[in-house]
C-alpha cells in the first residue's frame, strides 16, 4: 500500500537529514574539495594507490546505514551524537585503509588473501559500527562479536590482531569503542 502523502512527506524529509549528516563526515566532504571518488575507494596496492576507505563501497555504505538505524532506533541514540563520534573516528581516518591489517574492517570487509572486498562480512560490520559507537552492554553478545571478529581476521588458523601481528585467535580483542 502507498503511504499517505503526510508520511511520504516525513520519510523525504527524515531522509534529507540523514543525508546532510552523511554530508558532515570528512570523507564525504573531501569530494566537494575535488577529491575522485576512486581515490578514496581503491586500495592501496593497485595503481595509482588508494585510500580503501569503506564509505566509498556499496557494502560499506550499507553496513553503516544498517548501523544508524540501530542506533538510532534500537539503542535511542541521537543522531547528533552518533554522528559527532563518526565524524572524529572519521578524522582519525577509522574508515580508511581497510587493507591495511591494524584496519577495524581488515578481514571483516576486505579479503586479505583475493584483495577485494568481502560482501559477506556486511552483517559483522553493522555489529562493528554499533559496538563502536554505543558499545555492547551484555558481556555475552561482547564476547559473541570478538569472537566473530576473530574468526574473521584469522587466516591459516593465525589471527591478525588491531597491532597487525599474528596471535592466537583468542588474543584478538574488539577495538576500541569510539568516545
Amino acid at each position: 500500500m502507498r503511504p499517505e502523502d503526510e508520511e511520504l512527506k516525513e520519510g523525504i524529509e527524515e531522509f534529507n537529514k540523514l543525508f546532510d549528516l552523511l554530508a558532515t563526515l570528512p570523507s564525504y566532504q573531501r569530494i566537494e574539495s575535488g577529491e575522485e571518488t576512486t581515490e578514496l575507494r581503491r586500495f592501496s596496492f593497485e595503481k595509482p594507490g588508494g585510500e580503501g576507505n569503506i564509505l566509498f563501497r556499496p557494502v560499506g555504505q550499507i553496513a553503516l546505514a544498517n548501523a544508524l538505524g540501530i542506533l538510532t532506533f534500537r539503542k535511542k541514540l541521537s543522531l547528533k551524537s552518533t554522528f559527532d563520534k563518526l565524524r572524529r573516528y572519521d578524522v582519525d581516518e577509522g574508515f580508511s585503509h581497510m587493507d591495511n591489517p591494524k584496519s577495524a574492517w581488515y578481514g571483516i570487509l576486505y579479503d586479505p588473501n583475493k584483495k577485494r572486498m568481502l560482501v559477506s562480512g556486511k552483517d559483522l560490520a553493522t555489529k562493528l559500527i554499533v559496538y563502536l559507537v554505543a558499545g555492547i552492554e551484555d558481556d555475552m553478545d561482547r564476547a559473541h562479536l570478538r569472537k566473530a571478529v576473530a574468526e574473521a581476521r584469522t587466516f591459516e588458523d593465525k589471527a591478525v590482531s588491531f597491532n597487525a601481528k599474528f596471535v592466537h585467535p583468542k588474543e584478538v580483542g574488539l577495538p576500541p569503542m569510539l568516545s
